[in-house]
């Protein structure tokens, strides 16, 4: 592809969908001069797509959902690389920490597993177990099955198609992160008798 028809694509496309894009990638990442430096890599980004699609598919290029989903995906791989790496340390022999290293800015984030010898209400050992997830994910299991909410309210309020097939993947995986199989694994790793 020609890069002068390359260059003015993609000027098109930033002058069309710049704010659109920004909504997106800040939605993703709050912090604004974060958002501003994965804008630019995104930038870099569309215009490879560009050079790419363009010549075969020059459509997609003025259809805001493909632009969108392609904004969307980016930012998604993006967290992917950020938060994808993970250590086990121990910190004693009675209790052991999942250190989540985000290697590009150097900050860790800890969360402890209660020891199995301590008795632990259900509730909290629920509240325990869901925090290895994303607070998207954890509202989305409890409106289901901490309020018993049908999957179709589930996706008018949170805007998420297939809920069930999302809550699916939510519960392995939970499961693979837990590091359980089942429901007696789960009881007795928090020492709870029902």
């Amino acid at each position: 592809m020609d890069r002068r028809l390359q260059q003015v694509i993609f000027e098109e496309c930033i002058n069309r969908y710049k704010n659109l894009f920004f909504k997106l990638i800040i939605d993703k990442f709050p912090d604004r001069e974060d958002a501003k430096d994965i804008y630019q890599d995104f930038c870099i980004h569309l215009y490879d797509r560009i050079g790419l699609l363009y010549p075969e598919q020059p459509d997609l290029f003025d259809t805001k959902s493909w632009l969108s989903t392609v904004v969307n995906n980016f930012c998604i791989s993006i967290l992917r690389k950020r938060n994808g790496k993970r250590q086990l340390k121990f910190v004693s022999e009675e209790r052991s920490s999942l250190i989540r290293a985000n290697y590009s800015d150097g900050e860790s984030q800890t969360d402890t597993i209660i020891d199995k010898k301590q008795i632990v209400s259900l509730e909290d050992a629920l509240d325990e177990a869901l925090s290895v997830l994303d607070k998207r994910d954890i509202l989305i299991l409890k409106m289901k099955y901490y309020y018993g909410k049908p999957s179709l309210y589930i996706s008018k309020k949170l805007n998420e198609t297939h809920v069930d097939v999302y809550i699916g993947r939510l519960k392995e995986r939970l499961k693979n992160r837990i590091g359980i199989r089942n429901t007696e694994e789960f009881l007795s790793r928090y020492n709870i008798e029902l």
